[in-house]
């Protein structure tokens, strides 16, 4: 088995893992179980929360260490599933390292949910939320428009790699002033409900729950840079609500 092959596709796995919104702490533990399989001792895998290490001992050129820096942040529990049945698939001998590396490529290039199921998918998720929190179905219907609004922006920020922080503010900011302008057409709506149920795929929830799992699993590094990561956005969409709700309300 060719070292360099297998601390690459530890790495493939690892990348795919923690770009898809995978715990540090699960994503360290299946590149250690995939370089286990070389049955030497010394074997090492870290992960953290934008970069991966993984090192061997080489009988032919001594200590191999390979890293890899992880920018790339999604929520995708389809590919973590798929690389978990193919890291369990080829420790326990089912298939070879060849196999094993071929499929790993094809998950990291399977294309994402499409545009415009996300899209729609945002705003029914907006909408859902205002109507579960006891808003009206003016209320709900608002939430969708804006839901729908936040959803193209946070497409749009992904393809031009804008900076998770804009994006946040201007769905808050689309999220504060879009409910005020909505209450001045429709008195009759909750202009709170409204902004609660839009800001929803903003939320950090992922970000939140991962860095508490990091934390109790020692990883203390990465769960509190990840802590500090969902503070920052809470902090961009309260401060984009605030600032709609300050320009329009006046």
């Amino acid at each position: 088995m060719d070292d360099n092959t297998l601390l690459k596709f530890a790495l493939d796995a690892g990348e795919i893992m923690l770009s898809s919104g995978g715990e540090t702490h699960r994503v360290q533990d299946t590149m250690h179980r995939i370089l286990s399989v070389s049955h030497s001792t010394g074997v090492e895998a870290l992960a953290m929360s934008t970069f991966l290490i993984v090192s061997i001992p080489s009988k032919k050129s001594g200590s191999l260490t390979l890293t890899r820096g992880v920018y790339n942040r999604s929520v995708n529990f389809g590919k973590i599933c798929f690389v978990n049945e193919i890291s369990r698939a080829f420790v326990s001998g089912q298939i070879s390292l060849p196999d094993a590396a071929k499929r790993l490529d094809e998950i990291s290039h399977a294309s994402a949910y499409h545009p415009i199921s996300r899209i729609i998918g945002s705003g029914v998720a907006c909408g859902g939320f205002t109507m579960v929190l006891n808003g009206s179905w003016i209320d709900g219907m608002a939430a969708f428009l804006f839901g729908i609004l936040i959803g193209i922006l946070l497409n749009y920020s992904q393809k031009t790699k804008l900076p998770t922080f804009f994006s946040c503010l201007l769905g808050g900011f689309i999220a504060g002033a879009g409910s005020v302008i909505f209450h001045r057409l429709v008195p009759s709506s909750a202009s709170n409900m409204i902004i609660i149920g839009s800001i929803m795929p903003l939320l950090p929830g992922m970000t939140i729950t991962n860095s508490i799992r990091d934390i109790m699993e020692g990883h203390y590094i990465s769960g509190t840079s990840k802590m500090a990561e969902a503070l920052l956005i809470a902090f961009a969409i309260a401060g984009g609500v605030g600032f709609g709700i300050t320009v329009l309300g006046s």
